[in-house]
């Protein structure tokens, strides 16, 4: 079904409660019904044209066996075309490029339809064939109002119109009406297929309305639960990943490179001197330190399976799939110069203008330096404490890893001068 996001939800629930005799909804909310309807009677009228087509089968069968052969020709030119008729509505309904036309096409069928099954009537006048006829009309104006899958206004311009050509042409061809048979048959016949068919649209916009509530309903639980998902796996202050995301996506990433043999970065990384900063702006001020800088971190995730991580406190972490030592150290650099190049003041009673970082950075093939993902954070965290005592505001690399797809060449530890 289709269900467009731009009806209040509260026009639906009143025309919910709304007892009206009138059918149709008004608006956008008709303009999606009519297109609802539209696909799934083109998706029934496929398998209904079958069905119809055998009981037209069965019926001329008969007919033609009562028929005297001096108005047997006049019939099948007229009653055969309601078969053609049949076939063509069922090949359209079977061509795609062509629901959009259903109304149409069935509308255009069954008008055609009806139209010669009541001029038959006029120009067949033996009396046992002739109530054979007179049958083919009831069964036109069930069919119509019953099977094709018209709506309700469709289906009465297609039988009344249809009954009004049909007495025109048999006329026209000289036949004689019956109007009191014709009357009993027909206009019975199209009243009790109009009381049908009001009711099965009155019960299918009903049902279409409950439908769109419950659809309605369960996008606002999807959403939620999407919402409430999202925050058990973000930091509420920085918008980054928490570490359950992190543990979860640390695993995964660490599967994958343990059955590619491809290396895994992780930097570790320190706000220098927050607690200063904290105690002397207050916390109002250190939220929005933190979420500058968290800012600046998240930037440097461009690829897919790179994420940012809020560790704890003032410490955040990178993770770089794919990653080699010298890539990683590289990271490091642009991370440190972005900082500086952001110019954050840092709070009063320390030598440095602005806030800096401190970076440890680990690389390891999972499975082959290492067992474990603990082991390559505390790497990290090791080369971050080196980075600290080293002066802050740089970066160190982990102590005894030699880095996968390294160049073999030592790798500049960058400090600050």
């Amino acid at each position: 079904m289709l269900y467009p996001d731009n009806t209040d939800q509260a026009e639906i629930e009143a025309l919910v409660q709304r007892r009206s005799w009138k059918l149709g909804f008004g608006g956008s909310l008709e303009s999606a019904y009519d297109v609802d309807h539209r696909k799934r009677a083109v998706g029934a009228f496929k398998n209904s044209a079958v069905f119809i087509l055998v009981l037209y089968l069965l019926l001329s069968s008969g007919i033609y066996l009562l028929m005297p052969p001096h108005e047997l020709l006049n019939w099948l030119s007229l009653y055969g075309l309601v078969g053609v008729i049949i076939v063509l509505a069922g090949v359209f309904a079977r061509i795609h490029t062509l629901d959009r036309w259903f109304e149409i096409y069935a509308g255009a069928g069954s008008f055609g339809a009806v139209a010669l099954s009541v001029a038959v009537t006029g120009v067949v006048v033996d009396p046992v064939a002739g109530q054979l006829t007179q049958a083919a009309v009831m069964y036109a104006m069930v069919i119509i109002y019953s099977v094709v899958g018209l709506r309700f206004k469709h289906a009465l311009y297609a039988g009344w119109l249809g009954g009004l050509a049909g007495t025109v042409l048999a006329l026209v061809l000289g036949g004689e009406v019956d109007w009191g048979l014709l009357h009993r048959t027909y206009t019975g016949s199209s009243l009790l297929g109009m009381f049908i068919a009001y009711y099965a649209e009155r019960r299918d916009r009903d049902l279409y309305l409950q439908a769109r509530l419950l659809r309605a309903a369960q996008e606002r639980t999807e959403e939620y639960a999407g919402r409430l998902d999202r925050l058990s796996r973000q930091d509420a202050l920085t918008g980054l990943a928490n570490r359950r995301h992190f543990d979860e996506e640390m695993q995964q990433e660490w599967r994958r490179a343990t059955r590619q043999q491809s290396s895994l970065a992780v930097l570790m990384i320190d706000i220098d001197h927050f607690k200063h900063y904290n105690d002397t702006l207050g916390h109002v001020n250190g939220d929005g330190c933190l979420r500058r800088v968290s800012a600046l971190i998240a930037a440097h995730t461009r690829r897919p399976g790179d994420i940012a991580v809020r560790y704890g406190g003032e410490e955040f972490l990178l993770l770089f799939p794919e990653t080699d030592r010298e890539t990683a150290c590289q990271h490091a650099e642009r991370l440190i110069a972005s900082l500086r190049d952001a110019g954050i003041p840092q709070a009063p009673g320390l030598p440095r203008e602005f806030v800096s970082i401190s970076v440890g950075v680990a690389v390891a093939i999972p499975g082959v330096s290492m067992l474990a993902p603990g082991e390559l954070i505390c790497a990290a965290d090791d080369a971050l404490y080196e980075a600290k005592h080293g002066g802050r505001d740089t970066w160190r690399y982990a102590a005894g890893l030699a880095g996968p797809g390294s160049s073999g060449q030592a790798v500049r530890e960058h400090e600050s001068v």
